[in-house]
């Protein structure tokens, strides 16, 4: 049998005319849109029975909308809103429209990213060369519905288990096991928090770390994104210029308990790789300044060459780096779960100010399942064979693209790309800006970003920062990527 719906209506049982109370509000509902034409109403018992009414108050409000045009009976399968209404009705409907889309204006306490200042339309684009992107087709189905099946029959949990706070004891085990050998970072599994992501992991520095006034220096140019998110805690940015060796460490604030965010390992957006002497300085002023280091490691797993650059996190004796790390470059950004790997004073407070982001209560905000399946994804070494075939797929698209360049273009100047999933290009002076790039990409429907880009802030800080193309390759096939390059080639 159809579920039949409950109107919102509501009668003064006390008052006259219950009759004309349902037609009155049940007209209310039509004529402002909120019963669609089409729409099936309750049967007139189901109505009276939900109301408190009598069945024949509602026959009679019925019969009124349905003389009035309002409603139609169809034979056999009920009452329903008419397809066609009465003239009358739309121009009370566009008023109710137009209050109902009325929207006070808000004075925001921190600006938002301003989608204008992003000049490609993503449905306009059909070679999409986007940052942070990754290839679904390289997303490991077979094993990870094999190991999710396998938990789901073989769980001591209840299915709707909400976790524990620091995260599932296994996952945090395997994780530390694997920061040790493959990032050189001792820590013990106490040490380690499961967030949903990067962005949480963020919020949850912000809570421990800002307050009104706290300096937070920011890689110039940097993720304009996270600034704005210290900036809603009420911190005050201070870019700091970032070079072909990373951060710029002369340059940090000097004011205490403050907070320096870095990508070190890749420093996103220019790609570059922090210095070992910098690295010592960057820890000596956290401690000199009793400040901390919130370090995010963004796609350092998809290595094309070489070993990784050991983390801050590895090197810290003082106490002050907090490691960030996530799945998203690695497995996908649909998987909602990261890390942070804490110092020993910190990680009480971390939970309780993650706990504060997702339910309330202690509890972590990420599926225990997802954790569950996560781990054993790790532990079997499904994961490390998984990196090893997005590895040469990636190279190979990072091969393609530099090669594209140099066919359709000539010589080229790139940043180095020994890991991640971009590439920054150096445009030669004989050449439009990257931004006037952009736009003239745009029209032959290929993506390309600029240091200008909504995610992306302070880019004046670098000298020249209109000469800059940003291209991503993950997500695109060799053919594809030749394509993007030989429409770029065409419109110069």
């Amino acid at each position: 049998m159809e579920q039949q719906m409950q109107l919102a209506l509501e009668i003064d049982l006390s008052a006259a005319s219950l009759q004309n109370q349902v037609f009155r509000q049940i007209h209310g509902l039509i004529v402002s849109g909120r019963l669609k034409p089409g729409a099936r109403l309750p049967g007139t018992r189901a109505l009276s029975e939900q109301l408190g009414v009598s069945r024949n108050t509602i026959i009679l409000a019925y019969e009124t909308l349905t003389s009035e045009g309002y409603l139609e009976s169809r034979e056999g399968a009920g009452t329903y809103v008419s397809t066609t209404l009465p003239d009358n009705s739309l121009s009370v409907a566009s008023v109710s429209n137009q209050n109902a889309t009325y929207q006070k204006p808000v004075h925001l306490f921190v600006p938002v990213a301003d989608d204008a200042k992003r000049s490609v339309a993503p449905s306009e684009i059909v070679c999409d060369f986007a940052l942070e992107s990754t290839d679904p087709a390289c997303f490991p189905r077979s094993v990870w519905r094999r190991l999710t099946n396998w938990r789901m029959q073989s769980s001591k949990f209840n299915l709707t288990y909400s976790g524990t706070p620091k995260g599932l004891r296994d996952l945090r085990e395997t994780l530390a096991a694997y920061l040790g050998a493959s990032r050189g970072i001792s820590c013990n599994p106490d040490q380690i928090v499961i967030v949903t992501g990067v962005q949480q992991a963020l919020n949850v520095a912000a809570h421990l770390f800002v307050r009104a006034g706290t300096t937070v220096a920011m890689e110039a140019p940097g993720c304009g994104t996270t600034a704005d998110l210290f900036r809603a805690y009420g911190a005050h940015i201070a870019p700091v210029p970032v070079d072909q060796s990373g951060i710029v460490v002369r340059h940090l604030p000097q004011s205490r308990n403050g907070v320096a965010f870095v990508t070190s390992a890749r420093q996103y957006p220019m790609g570059v790789m922090l210095s070992a002497s910098r690295r010592d300085i960057l820890l000596g002023w956290a401690d000199q300044t009793d400040s901390h280091i919130v370090e995010v490691d963004f796609d350092t797993e998809i290595r094309y060459q070489g070993s990784p650059p050991p983390p801050l996190k590895s090197l810290d004796t003082y106490g002050r780096v907090v490691y960030v790390g996530s799945f998203a470059a690695s497995i996908g950004p649909g998987l909602r779960v990261g890390y942070m790997v804490l110092p020993p004073h910190l990680v009480n407070p971390a939970v309780h100010a993650a706990s504060l982001l997702d339910h309330g209560f202690p509890c972590t905000g990420v599926p225990w399942l997802e954790q569950a399946v996560l781990n054993d994804f790790i532990e079997t070494g499904a994961f490390e064979k998984h990196l090893r075939k997005i590895r040469k797929t990636y190279m190979a698209r990072r091969d393609c693209l530099i090669l594209a360049l140099q066919k359709h273009i000539g010589s080229v100047q790139i940043n180095p790309v020994h890991c991640g999933t971009h590439l920054v290009w150096e445009l030669p002076p004989d050449l439009p800006s990257a931004v006037e790039l952009q736009t003239l990409m745009l029209r032959q429907q290929v993506g390309v970003y600029t240091l200008r880009d909504k995610n992306i802030g302070d880019a004046d800080y670098l000298e020249n920062c209109d000469r800059y193309l940003l291209l991503g390759f993950a997500a695109l096939s060799e053919p594809a990527i030749e394509e993007g390059i030989s429409r770029l080639a065409k419109v110069l």
